[in-house]
């Protein structure tokens, strides 16, 4: 049992991952949180569980082996708690291209074992009765083993755990540099203490190279703070709807998942341009007028939408799309673990992240996603891709 003592900057789903995975290997493990636990990325998710789409093989596998982690958690969960839904994915495409697209996907998807099957309207109907059947067009397909997950439930259950275990948290404490020795790592905190220890994890996502700054390290990570499709998107929180939904649903329209107690989650891809972190809709204007009128094409009496919230998400997004994680300095003292897909990915991560950190052991499956690849480049040198499929979620990147 390791009696390192490591500090987590960042209370998200990575952070708390991380933290879990620390504590029940013997670590000291300290929590530093700037707001509150789940304030940042992690509660303006569309919380979808998979690995459809995720390229290249490498991160395919890294989601898919996540998706089981997941399953075993929720299977050991001490209590009635249900934070992971496995109720599936059901998806189509909206013309020739795209539903070209959706079928070389799906067969690659089965190429890899992924499980992914052709289904009727008759079949989709049967289970969402409201669903007008000319909003469906092309094949029709379903992907059993997908997941929703509710991001507070599952913040309590890993948080709960790494409490059980000895750790601590500090929310409302900002870190504002760090610096590191031979023999250890110092935090400086906005409030003039200092945390010393062995080493430190950032988790911090979106707000990374602001302790890398510190470092003299720079990631090249997308700009989440002005309009971009990539880097935001809209989600529409709604009150409970007489919809008759139980899983997953991509469509052209809409993406839309349950989210207890007949609430909806909801996004529009298409819309996704004007997505302003900085002047989220209000709940009466245009934008949510769009998500009504797309609520109404897709659905037949399922009610008005009744919309309670529209948040601008803002992604923790590498500028290749895929992670970045590892150790950042020499002295191997600082760690980073910034992701997309921190939702479907946080389990196997907080595992393998501690893996490495107690056992100084690097992991075959975090091969392909160190960080050296992307610290001292800039966003700009990165080539965006454009969005192919609603699965995908967003773009992938390529070098020029």
């Amino acid at each position: 049992m390791s009696t390192q003592k490591i500090a987590i900057i960042g209370g998200g789903v990575i952070g708390l991952a991380v933290a879990r995975a620390l504590a029940l290997q013997g670590a000291q493990v300290t929590i530093f949180e700037q707001q509150l636990i789940g304030a940042g990325t992690s509660s303006t998710t569309f919380a979808w569980v998979n690995s459809n789409g995720k390229q290249p093989v490498s991160y395919h596998q890294l989601n898919a082996l996540s998706m089981e982690e997941h399953a075993r958690l929720q299977q050991s969960q001490p209590n009635g708690l249900r934070w992971l839904e496995t109720c599936g994915t059901w998806e189509w495409a909206a013309e020739g291209e795209a539903q070209h697209r959706l079928q070389q996907r799906a067969s690659s998807l089965q190429s890899l074992g992924y499980p992914a099957r052709e289904v009727t309207l008759d079949e989709l109907q049967r289970e969402i009765p409201e669903l007008r059947s000319q909003a469906v067009s092309g094949a029709l397909w379903h992907f059993p083993t997908e997941s929703v997950l509710h991001p507070a439930l599952y913040l309590a259950r890993l948080w709960s755990e790494a409490r059980a275990q000895g750790a601590i948290l500090h929310q409302h404490h900002t870190i504002t540099r760090l610096s590191e020795q031979a023999n250890g790592v110092t935090l400086h905190l906005e409030n003039g203490e200092q945390w010393q220890g062995d080493r430190v994890v950032i988790a911090t996502g979106r707000w990374a190279n602001q302790l890398l700054d510190s470092l003299n390290l720079n990631l090249a990570l997308l700009d989440t703070s002005k309009p971009n499709a990539i880097a935001c998107s809209f989600l529409v929180r709604t009150a409970p709807q007489p919809l008759s939904l139980s899983a997953n649903l991509i469509s052209p329209q809409l993406n839309v998942r349950p989210d207890g107690g007949g609430r909806l989650l909801l996004q529009a891809l298409a819309l996704d341009d004007l997505a302003d972190p900085g002047a989220p809709p209000p709940i009466t204007g245009e934008i949510a007028q769009q998500f009504r009128e797309r609520y109404q094409s897709l659905f037949a009496d399922a009610g008005e939408l009744q919309i309670e919230q529209i948040v601008v998400g803002q992604r923790a997004r590498p500028a290749d799309g895929l992670p970045a994680i590892g150790f950042v300095t020499p002295q191997q003292r600082v760690y980073l673990a910034v992701t997309h897909s921190g939702i479907t990915l946080s389990p196997l991560i907080g595992k393998l992240v501690a893996q490495e950190l107690l056992e100084d052991t690097p992991s075959a499956l975090l091969g392909d996603f160190r960080p050296q690849r992307l610290l001292g480049r800039n966003v700009s040198e990165f080539a965006p891709i454009k969005r192919n499929f609603p699965a995908a979620q967003y773009s992938h990147f390529i070098l020029k």
